[in-house]
């Protein structure tokens, strides 16, 4: 059963050595980094996902009350979020681990995450996330679990960079 964890000094090495396939380099930060940024970015909220006693990835990601205003990290790009006067969720990252792809996990993972949002924050009224224009199999594994595109393509600036930027698909599930 997929369940998640903070990252502790127990599961630490194990979150920061978790690794993506060769093709998926790009399409997201590494887990260190992301760490790292939870560390400045203390809104960031970092999970280790398990199936049962076994670690298979990570996570990343914030709760937005309406109405509250906060410093973005890198590549969060200059941008408002309409919400329609709503809490929201924002799912910046989610890996498995090279070894733990093929098998469903992503798809049990993304669930078991939605599920995991609507009981921790009751009232946000949807979860938000954006992924890269060529991510065929991350648009496929988002609209299998009900993630509909709103149609704004968002610009934001690559990490670790000052003038590169990517533009990203953002897409919502409602609660």
């Amino acid at each position: 059963m997929i369940h998640f964890e903070k990252v502790t000094p127990d599961n630490f090495e194990a979150v920061i050595n978790l690794r993506l396939r060769d093709d998926q380099i790009g399409y997201l930060e590494n887990n260190l980094y992301s760490l790292a940024e939870a560390k400045v970015f203390d809104y960031l909220e970092p999970r280790a996902v398990y199936d049962d006693n076994k670690l298979i990835g990570f996570m990343l990601y914030y709760f937005q009350p309406y109405g509250v205003n906060r410093q973005m990290g890198p590549g969060e790009g200059k941008h408002e979020i309409h919400s329609g006067g709503k809490d929201y969720i924002y799912f910046k990252r989610l890996m498995l681990d090279e070894g733990e792809q093929g098998k469903g996990l992503g798809r049990q993972s993304m669930i078991a995450a939605l599920e995991y949002f609507r009981e921790e924050y009751p009232s946000a009224a949807f979860v938000e996330l954006m992924h890269y224009l060529d991510n065929d199999t991350g648009a496929s594994l988002y609209e299998s679990v009900g993630f509909e595109s709103t149609g704004e393509v968002r610009r934001t600036l690559r990490p670790g960079t000052d003038d590169e930027y990517d533009e990203e698909l953002v897409r919502r599930k409602y609660y």
